[in-house]
């Protein structure tokens, strides 16, 4: 018979992670920390975190309904392009419009893409009567 094994150190417990970890771990994320630094950092694994990363919209937002994402992307769009009319120096005008909708306009699209594919995939997994 081989030996019992011995039981593994408690450095190796998994710990449960809180909802402040988990914004911390989102924040170092987008700080450009890597999974696995992370994964090392907070005892769990990789795939743990990826899962944490991939659920980011219920960790750190306040449940926006669509309909107010969506009536905010409307008004900054008429934002932007009265900026991009009106802006005495056009070149600078576009630059800081495109700047903003790829650091800050486009999480909200990421959320609506999310959404409609979940709405898609639930229609679909849901019997119809």
């Amino acid at each position: 018979m081989s030996p019992k094994k011995k039981p593994q150190k408690d450095s190796h417990k998994r710990i449960k992670i809180t909802v402040e970890m988990k914004r911390k771990i989102i924040e170092k994320r987008e700080q450009g920390v890597s999974v696995a630094y992370l994964a090392r950092t907070y005892n769990q694994s990789t795939s743990t975190i990826c899962t944490i990363l991939k659920k980011e919209e219920e960790v750190t937002a306040k449940q926006q309904s669509s309909g107010a994402i969506r009536e905010m992307l409307k008004a900054w769009e008429t934002v932007a392009l009265y900026i991009e009319k009106h802006h005495p120096n056009k070149a600078v005008a576009v630059r800081a419009t495109n700047l903003f909708n790829d650091n800050a306009v486009s999480h909200f699209h990421q959320i609506l893409k999310r959404r409609q594919k979940q709405m898609s995939l639930d229609s679909f997994l849901v019997k119809k009567n």
